[in-house]
């Protein structure tokens, strides 16, 4: 009861023994009254047959139908009565008023008493027998033969008689509704009367309470009408007098807060350094400047500047040389842009600025000016002097971006990749776009590991469908997988390898779909179906022995030969680690293992390894089948790829198709096999397994 107030524990207090008194009372006298209604409808059916036990002796022995037909009518005509009727010793009935309910294997068993014989909810029915008389003779002319008298009596019938419940329950209900009716005004007065005494007792400590909610809410001029007598009185006044003495306080210390918060809130949004605005007053002009685009105002830009050579600054002259560079050259930004710009130090010596109303032509011009102006500007320090540079990335706002994260990482990679390319120069990059990051704070190698250990990487199926009779019948199939999270949004393998490959946990995930794709591969051999799993291989795993070894170990154990594994490595790690592909495909094939080459023809410079590698299949770029309904070059250069694959007894694949018209014109130039949305769409790998292949005929 600690949640209650004051008042409500006096309501309570009040109301709640009196409630219960008064239930009991009610329900008391109404069962009572329900009970003294029942008694006396069964006292009336008990009576009835009774009476009529007697005087139908004579019409069941003399026959007369009529007669107990008529005193059967008469009986149904008394209120309450439902049905009357009459059986003979056999069981059988004589005469019959009313609608019957009692059923026939009832009134034929004995009865030997009047008694109540069945009972429910609508009716009652009573029961008695009729008995011959023993007394033949005329008591006042013969003597009464003492045998007799004392012989049981003879059961010739029984009457019976229903009685309806209808009205019982009528006036039960009206018992009911004249007791809640009393109750509910009897609660009604009781609770007015509560309400009065608990709001009288309440009234001044409520007063008490509200006033001390408005002070806590800063309402500190608040005071209390002192109305009430007694201790309530002198409560009231206590607090009037605590409240002005705080109010008084208040007043004095707030000049003093208010100018200490102008200056924290200066600090709180400036770099103390160099006097710019800081990285949190620049995300939250930011976030401003991506509303506006959003809502259909002005494109803008950002740069992200990072200076080139300060550590030697640092490490030859001292931080305090390093801070008085930042303040020169913060300066020497601020003195090259307009008035409406914004310039911050992000942190370190790196500084961002928001171009407001500015194209990405101006925005690049801007850069160049600020990149020239770094790269002539010379550091005198003592006797030393130091020429820096700037690495800027540059990217603009518009309104195809959702999330300053999106910008702020987007032009931090373009900065780093700047920096990468020789310093002192500009890179552009569109927010969102797949790029490295310098920071990840996503939790990576965490997440992947715990994916791993939890089986939360989901294997899917992309089927593979071959386009020309002369490709070999079988279930073709490259496994593709997304990361799912609780609270995340999925992540597919593409970008799950390129994250895990940062964190030396690319390995790991390639091990997990093959051994996916050799446990598939096995419950195929036991069905006796021919199936190929294409499974992506990085680049961290192609270098890898252990690889290799892995595959060994796993297909012994499995016991399958390596012919349905097809392992899929791409056109840029062969190009970039040519060794150790080699050594890689001469080590798996030996497994009976077949290789095929992703994303080939790209650049068309990886030609030359096809004779070394020998894959079985090849992936064909993306950028051979895009344009290539309507497009001779496209269809030449297609047709030119496919002939030398052809020559080679390489199979093709074309990747990625959406469009059905596409289709039919790679059927035509002799393309191999085709995937994608337009040929079939991803599926659960564990559904295509059992629905394709186990239970295909």
């Amino acid at each position: 009861m600690n949640w209650l107030n004051l008042r409500q524990r006096l309501l309570l207090l009040t109301l709640l023994p009196s409630t219960l008194i008064a239930l009991a009372l009610m329900a008391f006298f109404t069962f009572s009254s329900v009970r003294t209604l029942e008694a006396e409808l069964h006292s009336k059916g008990l009576a009835t047959v009774r009476y009529l036990a007697p005087i139908s002796e004579y019409g069941i022995i003399a026959g007369q139908v009529e007669s107990l037909h008529s005193l059967a009518q008469a009986t149904v005509q008394e209120p309450g009565v439902k049905a009357a009727f009459f059986v003979n010793q056999k069981g059988r009935t004589i005469a019959v008023s009313g609608r019957v309910s009692l059923a026939a294997e009832t009134f034929r068993q004995p009865v030997n008493e009047p008694r109540l014989v069945t009972e429910n909810d609508q009716w009652m029915a009573f029961g008695a027998p009729v008995v011959r008389s023993l007394n033949d003779t005329d008591t006042l002319f013969e003597p009464l033969d003492s045998a007799a008298s004392t012989a049981p009596a003879e059961v010739i019938g029984h009457v019976f008689v229903e009685l309806d419940k209808s009205e019982l329950s009528r006036r039960r209900t009206e018992l009911w509704q004249r007791g809640l009716l009393i109750f509910a005004l009897g609660l009604v007065l009781i609770s007015i009367l509560a309400v009065g005494m608990a709001d009288n007792l309440a009234k001044p400590l409520l007063r008490l309470v509200l006033a001390v909610r408005a002070m806590s809410a800063g309402r500190l001029d608040t005071r209390i009408a002192p109305l009430s007598p007694g201790e309530f009185g002198e409560l009231e006044h206590g607090f009037n007098d605590m409240a002005e003495h705080i109010e008084e306080v208040h007043q004095s210390m707030q000049q003093r807060i208010e100018e200490a918060t102008a200056q924290l809130a200066y600090q709180a949004r400036h770099d103390p350094l160099t006097g710019l605005i800081n990285r949190r007053e620049f995300e939250q002009r930011l976030e401003k400047a991506l509303a506006g685009v959003l809502a259909g105002g002005e494109e803008c830009c950002i740069l992200f500047i990072d200076l080139d050579r300060f550590k030697p600054v640092n490490d030859t002259c001292g931080h305090l040389a390093g801070d008085e560079l930042l303040r020169q050259i913060s300066q020497l930004f601020a003195g090259r842009l307009r008035e409406g710009d914004t310039l911050a130090r992000l942190g370190g010596d790196e500084f961002g600025v928001l171009l407001g109303n500015c194209t990405v032509q101006r925005a690049r011009q801007v850069a160049e000016d600020l990149c020239a102006l770094a790269g002539a500007y010379r550091f005198i320090w003592q006797d030393k002097v130091f020429a820096i540079g700037a690495s800027i990335g540059l990217t603009p706002v518009t309104p195809h971006v959702r999330s300053i994260i999106d910008i702020l990482a987007a032009g931090d990679a373009a900065c780093y990749r700047a920096k990468e390319q020789g310093r002192n120069q500009i890179c552009e990059q569109l927010a969102g776009k797949a790029e490295e990051r310098r920071q990840d704070n996503s939790g990576w190698p965490e997440r992947i590991a715990a994916a791993l250990a939890e089986r939360r990487l989901l294997v899917e199926a992309l089927p593979i469908f071959p386009l020309r009779d002369m490709a070999p019948k079988i279930h073709l199939v490259e496994m593709l997988g997304r990361l799912s999270e609780a609270g995340r949004p999925a992540v597919s393998l593409a970008a799950l390898i390129d994250t895990a490959e940062r964190y030396d946990l690319a390995p790991a995930v390639d091990l997990y779909f093959l051994d996916a794709a050799m446990d598939a591969l096995a419950r195929t051999v036991n069905q006796r179906q021919g199936m190929v799993c294409l499974v992506p291989l990085s680049v961290a795993s192609l270098c890898q022995r252990s690889t290799a070894e892995h595959i060994r170990n796993r297909l012994s154990e499995v016991r399958i030969s390596g012919q349905g594994l097809c392992l899929l490595i791409t056109e840029e790690a062969v190009i970039r680690h040519t060794a150790q592909a080699l050594d890689f495909v001469r080590n798996v094939r030996q497994l009976g293992c077949q290789i095929a080459l992703d994303d080939f023809g790209g650049g068309l410079s990886s030609f030359s390894h096809l004779r070394a590698i020998r894959p079985d299949y090849i992936k064909l770029s993306r950028s051979l089948t895009r344009d290539l309904t309507g497009s001779r070059a496209s269809t030449a250069l297609l047709r030119a790829v496919q002939e030398i694959s052809t020559d080679l007894g390489i199979h093709t694949i074309a990747n990625g198709i959406d469009d059905p018209a596409v289709v039919g014109e790679l059927a035509e130039l002799g393309i191999s096999y085709a995937q994608g949305p337009a040929v079939a769409p991803n599926e659960p790998f564990e559904v295509w397994l059992e629905g394709v292949v186990l239970r295909s005929t």
